[in-house]
């Protein structure tokens, strides 16, 4: 056999060949014996401890990941987790349907303060807030100039009608009648003629221009101005110093759709809610024969006893109006009701589980819901909150609704 050159170690006193043999200073012997026979590893593993040591960890490490993935697998399921579910207890209580809409107050009757000739105010009661009563006199303008107008056309009337008589007596001697009496056609002629018609409307006009001067209220209310009037102030006709308000009883005018319209008639009782959470009855007193076009709405005008007078002019009120009522075998609050893929359910509470049940409510409002299926009965127990990913049968952490 061909033997390859020598190599001589000098740490082991052995001569290494390239083909597996190695020879001492005896002679050649194969490389199997282990007595002679180095692995190529030999000098770095058997000789350094420390790397046998970092092998083992990562052995014991990947075998210890192993049994732990191996015990969960096969740990058994055993623990049970329930959902918290808040439920509620039904009745067989009947179900009510409202008309809801929001209102402004206004008053019974108002009246706009205006003065129909000029002048000085002389004296006034026209101040905000003030209480008046039929026939009080709310404001009286200076009437010395209006006076004098009128004493001017009675002399003038009183003038003409003595014009008058005299012309007529004259007139009826010389009548061809030769009773001394004048035709009517020819009396309302002699009239004009003489200016006793002329100063008639004259003398009506000054008695009315001095009345003027006096304004007293036509019925009991209170006063609303944003006028701080003096005596002594000139006013001009026609100008508007404030309003007298009757809130006695007030009004208040609510828009309801025109869809709803035809279940309301007149004289229907309104609940009443105003600010504060004040709450009062009232009744339709007229419904308005005319729908608004744009916003497909009608009005209706509800009369309130307001005695108190705690209800203004332009509040907010809010009113309901009982449009139905319905009965049937159990009702529950509508937050019951769930939809899953276009059907109605509800969840009922049967112990700890619960079972789907799908319903077809008779009525629903934004507060109940009206059911008639014959699986249910007054008293059941239904699934309120926390209900929405339940499942038919599960078992839950029942939570009573206070």
């Amino acid at each position: 056999m061909m033997k390859s050159p020598k190599k001589y170690d000098d740490a082991h006193g052995v001569h290494k060949t390239t083909f597996g043999y190695v020879q001492n200073h005896d002679g050649d012997r194969p490389a199997s014996d282990t007595t002679l026979f180095k692995w190529p590893f030999h000098s770095v593993l058997f000789r350094r401890p420390l790397y046998w040591s970092a092998a083992l960890l990562i052995l014991l490490a990947g075998c210890g990941s192993d049994d732990a993935a191996e015990s969960a697998r096969e740990s058994p399921q055993g623990i049970e987790i329930r959902p918290d579910v808040v439920f509620v207890k039904t009745d067989g209580e009947p179900i009510h349907r409202y008309l809801e809409s929001t209102g402004i107050v206004e008053p019974v009757r108002d009246l706009s303060i205006q003065s129909r000739i000029s002048g000085f105010i002389e004296a006034h009661q026209i101040r905000e807030g003030r209480r008046v009563s039929a026939g009080d006199t709310l404001l009286r303008i200076a009437d010395e100039e209006w006076q004098l107008r009128y004493m001017e056309a009675l002399n003038a009337r009183l003038k003409a009608e003595q014009e008058y008589r005299i012309e007529r007596e004259l007139r009826s001697r010389s009548g061809r009648n030769g009773e001394g009496q004048l035709s009517e056609r020819d009396d309302r002629m002699l009239r004009q003629q003489t200016g006793l018609l002329q100063a008639e409307i004259a003398y009506e006009r000054a008695a009315l221009d001095l009345s003027y001067t006096v304004f007293r209220a036509p019925f009991t209310g209170e006063i609303y101005t944003p006028l701080n009037l003096s005596e002594g102030a000139f006013i001009g006709p026609g100008a508007e110093l404030g309003k007298l308000l009757d809130h006695r009883t007030v009004l208040v005018r609510f828009d309801v759709l025109e869809s709803e319209l035809a279940s309301i008639r007149e004289g229907m009782t309104v609940e009443l809610t105003a600010s504060g959470g004040r709450t009062m009855n009232g009744r339709i007193r007229t419904i308005s024969p005319m729908v608004n076009r744009d916003r497909k709405t009608g009005q209706i005008l509800v009369e309130v006893a307001n005695s108190d007078r705690l209800l203004k002019s332009g509040m907010t009120v809010n009113g309901r109006i009982l449009t139905e009522t319905r009965s049937g075998v159990l009702r529950a609050p509508r937050s019951v009701l769930l939809e899953r893929d276009g059907r109605q359910l509800v969840f009922r509470l049967r112990g700890s589980m619960v079972e789907w049940i799908y319903v077809s409510p008779d009525m629903i409002t934004p507060e109940y819901i009206l059911l008639n299926e014959p699986v249910f009965t007054a008293g059941d127990t239904l699934a309120f909150d926390r209900h929405f990913a339940l499942s038919h049968q599960q078992r839950v952490n029942v939570r009573m609704m206070n």
